[in-house]
């Protein structure tokens, strides 16, 4: 079968309850809106969410499940507490001891390398390009990942050939893994200032490529939702952040807007100018 795939489409979810469904809506909305500048979709674009959820979500749920004998029944805020025991243990688990056998950090690593491997035998060949579209804690995950395909040092990383956690890449899918043929990161809701806060010294992963471009989405209602620039030189450089106003009227202004991006105009339009501009780049 002839593959006639031009450009891999791949989403991150960010952190909480997350259901394997969570970018269906996104990408009708991006289907529908391409469709109208007569792009095809079904026949040129692939689309991969990133689902690494599973990871952790059993065991939150075998907590959850153990909070609501006595004596916690007498706890107030249950929603709200299932919020914070799901949002923050994801941040502190995806975290902790990164380096172990098996850690979950490796997990979710290998998560994206399957997600990607899946893309690259669906497009054309291992050089079409790519656009990572991440939400929330989803942007921590995806500039890790990068981080450590980067790293001259890859000691205890799924990148190191002595570690049982080695993702043994072939030699014609070694770029295509280390996202050297993305062309766009669309962040949003990007919650990366919190986990490099304590440190002194803050670097950005390097431009996987000439034409690479960062695009930083955040509301300012949005107590989880950063801009990435005034993190350092490295951010401001590589990054261009963009504040904008997510949800509806009940939402728009409240922390809720954290979760309203991926449906609003102001984030969706530039991903499909992207898609639109990558689709009419002439063929080298």
């Amino acid at each position: 079968m002839i593959k006639t795939k031009k450009l891999g489409i791949l989403t991150i979810h960010g952190m909480g309850e997350t259901e394997s469904t969570f970018s269906c809506e996104l990408e009708n909305l991006l289907k529908i809106r391409l469709k109208k500048l007569s792009v095809d979709v079904e026949k040129e674009i692939h689309f991969e969410s990133i689902y690494y959820q599973p990871v952790l979500q059993d065991n939150q749920y075998n907590i959850w499940n153990k909070m609501q004998c006595e004596p916690s029944e007498k706890l107030r805020w249950l929603q709200l507490r299932k919020f914070f025991l799901f949002a923050f243990s994801d941040a502190v688990s995806l975290e902790h001891k990164p380096k172990e056998e098996n850690s979950v950090y490796k997990q979710t690593q290998k998560i994206i390398v399957e997600s990607l491997r899946s893309t690259k035998n669906n497009l054309q060949n291992s050089q079409c390009p790519l656009i990572v579209i991440a939400q929330s804690l989803g942007c921590q995950v995806i500039s890790n990942y990068i981080w450590d395909s980067q790293k001259e040092d890859k000691d205890k990383t799924i990148w190191d050939e002595n570690s049982s956690d080695y993702i043994n890449p072939h030699d014609d899918e070694v770029d295509f893994l280390k996202l050297k043929t993305m062309k766009f990161l669309f962040t949003s809701g990007c919650n990366i200032p919190i986990f490099v806060a304590g440190f002194d010294s803050i670097q950005a992963f390097k431009k996987p490529n000439s034409e690479f471009q960062w695009k930083n989405y955040y509301d300012k209602d949005d107590c989880l939702g950063w801009p990435l620039q005034p993190l350092s030189e490295d951010y401001n450089k590589l990054v261009e952040d963009f504040e904008i106003d997510t949800g509806n009227v009940f939402s728009s202004w409240t922390p809720l807007s954290h979760g309203q991006y991926w449906t609003d105009r102001d984030f969706v339009n530039p991903i499909v100018d992207a898609i639109n501009e990558i689709m009419n780049y002439p063929a080298s």
